[in-house]
């Protein structure tokens, strides 16, 4: 399950939602067939009625939810959908889950560490490197650097320059 937004309470009386969005690709919402939604030990699927983004959020009308009684239940639930749901990234990009744990090497092919986060900045993302020693290093998501990428392998190539891998 992958998560893609989070209720932030009831909009209007017929049962809409209005949800943050947690995904790189907001217009997805309008192809979801599904979505899973947590309620305590068990999941529950949502079928989408509606779908319209607007002011940064997206509001969604679950065939289920027909009253503001039926929706308050899903506030501050997070929504998930299937691996299959999932949109598929254009060349050079990746999802955030993807990258999280894969294995980084230099062109000599010397293990350097592991990727445990991915930070976003308006000028490029900064994936947070662990290296052997356990200290954190922010290596930038620019084409300089990031010499090559393998999801399937879980495995990053980098171009070490002066300074990068200090502390």
């Amino acid at each position: 399950m992958y998560l893609v937004g989070k209720v932030l309470k009831p909009q209007g009386i017929k049962g809409e939602v209005k949800a943050e969005i947690i995904t790189s690709f907001p217009q997805h919402f309008y192809s979801l067939q599904k979505i899973y939604i947590q309620h305590g030990d068990s999941w529950q699927i949502h079928s989408p009625e509606s779908v319209r983004l607007a002011g940064g959020f997206v509001f969604i009308k679950f065939k289920e939810i027909d009253s503001i009684n039926d929706a308050e239940p899903l506030r501050n639930k997070n929504l998930y959908i299937d691996h299959e749901d999932l949109i598929r990234p254009d060349e050079d990009e990746y999802y955030i889950h993807d990258l999280i744990g894969m294995k980084v090497f230099d062109e000599q092919d010397q293990y350097l560490g592991e990727i445990t986060a991915v930070e976003s900045y308006p000028a490029n993302d900064v994936y947070i490197l662990r290296r052997a020693d356990l200290a954190e290093v922010s290596i930038p998501a620019v084409k300089e650097i990031i010499r090559q990428i393998d999801p399937r392998k879980k495995q990053m190539t980098i171009h070490v320059i002066d300074g990068l891998l200090d502390q």
